[in-house]
């Protein structure tokens, strides 16, 4: 290792005992004192937006310390077969709907809070977990990734009563109140409709009395925004009212993109200078020089040794391989490995959860005609960015030039025959939602226009955004459960 590297890493390990003295301290904190603490260390800026919200955070932290939740009984598979078309459970909740009383009221209500990309909601939400009450059980996930652990468990539970028509939701909803009283979503959206049916059912027995949970999600969506245009939307329109109900919904308007404050970056990301060719010998050297300096910054700490060649991860019953890792701190893959296959979302959430770094080499020039392999990329730094992982990157070029037409790649892909020229962008793309309503800039707009769906073009402008946090200090350096 040399000796930038090793002046680094004492650098970092005492940033890191610094940080896990503030994580304990906040562990005791409500969260004003939590916000307040890492202002003091510099951690945070103070914003006056953010604070406004605070209160609510507090409010909400004090109602928990003397909250009971109530105890809830695992249902009775017997009432959930169908054996008139509906379950019992199911019957129930029809004649509660009828009768105006969807979810009863909840004597602890939670929070909805909403607002723009990069203005703090992840931030001001992991503060407030962390001072959640100790007698209380909790869960923190990203909204994605909840659903994929739900449709896997309903599965799961189908197969273990051998009854393909169970109704799974009364069961799946007591799991969850049972070890989670306050259930945190990070990015709540509804994109399909058998999202939306399943959890206008799950979180109707979820926000009741009965089952009282206290929900905290944070979300780019109004309430009333939810599954905006979705198929049979009116059928959805109950849990929005739910939410509407059983949470404070806040508006959190900072004017302020953190993921925009300048800070130190590191050389995360390596592309060649202009003019060298990715595949000449200059610029290989430079690569591999880049890998391994990288890898070895991941792979220090507990569980540091030897790199291990294709070791199996199991997801779903299906072996994942990884070319070169060593768990828990390093993995190494070609982006052709990563994307270029058929991975699901399944797939990435296990290798966000099972490394804690990732290196991703070669990323080749990228257009519409490869718009899975893209698909698959912004999905895989999704699951690595809600981890709180980091990666490093050799690339034919800066992420905010790797994304052209089709037509202007050569057929080795990390060549374009003309240099990308972006004039007329500003004029082009200044009435795009991704501008006007959401901030970001025009030219990463017109790079978002290569998906038709306007999920698919936030969720790739955001990605960019993300790239471009992942690769700064505070990141690379902050404990891995304290990134925000």
């Amino acid at each position: 290792m040399n000796l930038h590297i090793i002046r680094f890493t004492r650098r970092t390990c005492l940033r890191f005992q610094l940080c896990r003295r503030l994580h304990a301290s906040l562990l005791e904190a409500n969260p004003i004192q939590a916000y307040d603490a890492r202002v003091a260390q510099g951690r945070l800026e103070n914003d006056p937006y953010q604070r406004k919200i605070l209160s609510s955070l507090s409010q909400l932290h004090m109602s928990l310390g003397h909250y009971v939740p109530p105890t809830v009984a695992t249902p009775d598979v017997e009432l959930l077969k169908p054996k008139t078309g509906l379950s019992g459970y199911f019957l129930k909740l029809l004649n509660r709907e009828k009768s105006g009383n969807s979810a009863g009221e909840n004597s602890v209500k939670g929070i909805y809070l909403y607002g723009d990309v990069g203005c703090g909601k992840t931030m001001l939400m992991d503060l407030f977990y962390l001072t959640v009450p100790k007698h209380l059980p909790k869960k923190r996930m990203h909204f994605h990734q909840f659903m994929q652990n739900l449709h896997k468990r309903s599965h799961q539970l189908k197969l273990e009563h051998n009854h393909m028509d169970l109704d799974v939701i009364p069961l799946l909803a007591s799991e969850i109140a049972q070890n989670s009283t306050v259930l945190c979503f990070d990015e709540f959206q509804v994109t399909d409709v058998a999202d939306a049916m399943l959890l206008r059912r799950l979180l109707t027995l979820l926000l009741s009395p009965e089952y009282g949970v206290i929900l905290f999600a944070t979300s780019n969506r109004a309430p009333d925004d939810l599954y905006l245009n979705g198929i049979q939307r009116v059928l959805f329109i109950p849990c929005i009212q739910l939410i509407k109900k059983q949470t404070k919904v806040i508006y959190l308007n900072s004017p302020t993109d953190y993921r925009k404050v300048a800070r130190p970056v590191l050389s995360v990301y390596y592309c060649p200078k202009p003019g060298v060719k990715y595949h000449s010998k200059t610029n290989l050297a430079a690569c591999r020089k880049h890998v391994e300096t990288w890898t070895n910054y991941f792979n220090q700490g507990e569980g540091s040794g030897p790199l291990v060649e294709n070791d199996t991860l199991t997801v779903w019953g299906r072996q994942l391989n990884v070319p070169v890792s060593r768990r828990p701190l390093v993995a190494q893959f070609t982006f052709e490995e990563l994307c270029g296959q058929n991975r699901s979302a399944g797939d990435y959430l296990t290798l966000a959860s099972a490394y804690h770094g990732f290196i991703i080499r070669d990323i080749p020039y990228l257009s519409i005609n490869v718009r899975d392999k893209v698909r698959r990329f912004i999905t895989f730094l999704d699951a690595v960015y809600d981890a709180h992982g980091c990666i490093a990157t050799t690339a034919a070029a800066q992420f905010k030039d790797l994304f052209v037409e089709p037509e202007d790649v050569k057929a080795d892909n990390y060549q374009l025959f003309k240099k990308q020229s972006d004039m007329g962008a500003e004029e082009t793309f200044e009435d795009d939602d991704l501008v006007v309503k959401h901030g970001f800039d025009k030219l990463v707009a017109k790079k978002a226009s290569m998906f038709v769906n306007d999920e698919e073009k936030f969720a790739f402008a955001r990605a960019l955004s993300r790239l471009t946090q992942m690769g700064t200090t505070d990141w690379l350096e902050a404990p891995r459960d304290l990134r925000q």
